[in-house]
């Protein structure tokens, strides 16, 4: 052996449809620092399969639950097909009764009656209740599934660990090195999926079938996705494992999730404007969106300039893009700090001209060309990354006041509006509030006013602003999402989830007279998560919310125009 392979991976626990690239390095053998020799590289991929206990040469299909519940050995309860397992029944049959004669001996009052576990299974009991349970045991097989470097994980690793060997080799295919075997955790899957929302009303065009061009239905996904440069600048995440936080493993975790709830408008929050430009925008726009980007103006070095922003993607097939804004809060903080009593201006510029951005597109969807009479549908996407320091509350309001009542004139032209992201406020704040109430009042309530600003804001709209979550609670409740939400806020426990921190700080706010919640995205809850986010299953410290929405109002035949800029600044 001439040299030797070193390989290690970003992380053990691969997940479905995120590409595994591990990062291979070799060395001279020997002592000191020897050079390789000429070499090549060759990869062997495998999955990890059970075997039946009867038919050694055969996998395993079918698992007797029961010899698992009585801590029989695992490795003989596999079967390769139901008639092996019919054929085995009464042997098994036999063991679960003599192992629960064993256990019964040892029973407590709180626990099962040798009786009970003795029919625990009885035929043809949980077999097919439970379906068939994969679990590591000595009875294995590893089943080649890929020669390539790289490996995307699929549906058929799922649960499976998997293995890769690795080896240099000369021209002739000899081999230089001593095989290098890495084996992974099993292969894990995002437990996410949409929760249908049922309604005693129906739609105002009810009397169409789903599949018409007339129906407007579509689905809208907000994200914070953790920029890399506050990934890594910090030590808040230290509980995540170091190869989790790497942005090259958590950027194919991202996309992939990202991917898989195929929403058709996204809205994404932290978006780091390098990796907007060289990963984001091709990739998905090779899925069929097309993009919008508005990234804050104070760029960081890491190596280079960059800085994070807000991006909405939607599908092109699905809408067009018929006006877009963009919100610069520094900006439409100039007038304010200039109306400033001139002892305050420094401090006012300091705390009020924070970079954070909007960003709001009118979006118009496409109908079939068969459609000869359709209306044209429009729809109003906003998102946004308020302002994060906890010690400025008026900051806050500020920005969202803002925000709303620019909304407030584009809804003038009768266009259902969406307000999603990351708010950095918790339920029932003063931007929450003004949000959903319509109205705040923080003088009132003795809130903090340093800069006495709340006398110049508008704090009142009549948008009817609702939060898409609180649909869990009615008209019909979903009663399993329902210890994963605040009952009183009717908010997510939970959006962002750190050792820090746990709390709500994500939402999508929608007009309810004309736009109606037809499904939701599955909460998690913190026995899932473990210690925080991000990690090896997640790739951010948020979590993402998705909402499907049907239009209830008819499109006017004749909309008003769009304000030109319901954001005017002192240079507009």
């Amino acid at each position: 052996m001439e040299c030797e392979v070193f390989v290690t991976l970003q992380s053990k626990t691969p997940v479905v449809g995120c590409e595994i690239n591990p990062d291979v390095r070799v060395k001279g053998q020997g002592s000191g620092i020897l050079k390789a020799p000429q070499h090549s590289l060759v990869f062997n991929w495998y999955r990890e399969q059970i075997t039946c206990s009867v038919h050694h040469a055969k996998l395993a299909a079918v698992q007797c639950i029961s010899c698992v519940t009585l801590n029989i050995p695992v490795e003989e309860s596999y079967h390769c097909s139901t008639s092996c397992f019919l054929d085995a029944w009464k042997k098994h049959l036999v063991r679960h009764r003599h192992a629960a004669e064993v256990i019964s001996k040892n029973l407590t009052g709180k626990q099962k009656s040798a009786t009970e576990l003795r029919s625990s299974g009885s035929w043809p009991g949980s077999l097919f209740d439970q379906g068939v349970m994969m679990v590591e045991c000595e009875g294995r097989v590893w089943v080649e599934v890929g020669s390539l470097k790289t490996y995307v994980p699929t549906m058929d690793d799922f649960g499976f660990r998997l293995r890769l060997d690795s080896a240099a080799v000369d021209r002739f295919h000899f081999p230089l090195s001593k095989i290098n075997t890495i084996v992974t955790d099993p292969v894990i899957l995002h437990p996410r999926c949409m929760i249908p929302i049922r309604h005693l009303q129906k739609p105002w065009n009810s009397n169409l079938k789903d599949e018409s061009s007339n129906e407007v239905v579509f689905s809208v996904l907000s994200y914070n996705i953790l920029a890399d440069l506050y990934a890594t600048t910090g030590v808040e995440f230290t509980y995540c494992p170091t190869e989790a936080l790497v942005w090259g493993y958590r950027r194919q975790n991202l996309l992939r999730e990202i991917i898989e709830y195929d929403a058709d408008i996204l809205c994404l929050q932290e978006v780091q404007s390098d990796h907007f430009e060289n990963f984001f925008k091709p990739k998905l726009e090779n899925c069929g969106y097309s993009v919008l980007y508005k990234k804050k103006k104070r760029e960081i070095y890491m190596a280079k300039y960059v800085i994070d922003g807000c991006a909405i993607f939607y599908r092109r097939d699905l809408f067009k893009a018929i006006k877009t804004y963009e919100v610069e809060f520094d900006q439409r903080a100039l007038p304010l700090v200039k109306a400033l009593d001139p002892t305050l201006k420094k401090q006012g510029s300091f705390r009020l001209m924070k970079d954070n951005v909007a960003l709001v597109v009118v979006l118009e969807k496409l109908h079939n060309s068969s459609t000869s009479d359709a209306l044209q549908s429009r729809i109003c996407v906003a998102t946004t990354h308020i302002h994060a320091n906890p010690k400025c509350p008026d900051v806050k309001l500020f920005q969202v006041a803002n925000l709303v009542n620019g909304l407030e004139t584009i809804a003038q032209s009768q266009i259902p509006l969406l307000l999603c992201g990351d708010f950095n406020s918790l339920p029932g704040s003063d931007p929450h509030i003004f949000i959903v109430k319509g109205e705040t009042n923080p003088i009132r309530d003795g809130a903090k006013d340093p800069l006495d600003i709340y006398q110049h804001l508008k704090l009142r709209h009549s948008l009817p602003l609702v939060s898409a979550y609180a649909s869990f609670f009615h008209p019909e409740r979903v009663e399993e999402q329902l210890r994963k939400m605040h009952h009183i806020s009717e908010e997510p426990v939970f959006t962002n989830f750190t050792a820090d921190f746990c709390g709500t700080l994500d939402y999508i706010f929608y007009t309810e007279n004309s736009l109606r919640v037809e499904g939701l995205l599955e909460l998690l809850d913190k026995q899932t998560l473990g210690t925080g986010l991000p990690s090896v299953q997640f790739s951010s410290d948020h979590i993402a919310l998705m909402a499907s929405f049907r239009l209830i109002q008819p499109p006017p035949a004749n909309p008003p125009p769009l304000p030109v800029n319901p954001w005017p600044t002192d240079s507009t």
